[in-house]
């Protein structure tokens, strides 16, 4: 049994549970980073499902993710993806993700 729709998708939970422990200082960033590759990757998709997203607005903007619009949006984005799509970019965030951090560590 699942309590939040992205329970079912373990990389997604994995890469929230990994989010959520980055300095809120990046959190922006690595959202324009997913931004960008949803828009290389979705780009005729794109306006559907954001329309989708505005035809089903949550109820309440309480999780932690939601402080950022852009990360809600990534992550909102996700969810309306067609459940095969989803994999391949959530991958994509991950890799991206781990690539923010390793430069940030270097630093």
């Amino acid at each position: 049994m699942y309590n939040r729709w992205y329970d079912k998708y373990p990389e997604l939970k994995s890469l929230l549970l990994l989010l959520e422990t980055v300095d809120k200082q990046y959190i922006d960033l690595i959202a324009s980073d997913f931004l960008q590759i949803i828009l290389e990757k979705y780009k005729t998709k794109f306006d559907e499902v954001i329309q989708q997203m505005a035809d089903n607005p949550p109820p309440r903007y309480n999780r932690w993710y939601d402080e950022s619009y852009d990360l809600h949006t990534c992550i909102q984005f996700i969810k309306y993806l067609d459940d095969n799509e989803k994999p391949e970019l959530i991958n994509s965030f991950i890799v991206s993700l781990l690539s923010f951090i390793t430069n940030v560590d270097d630093e």
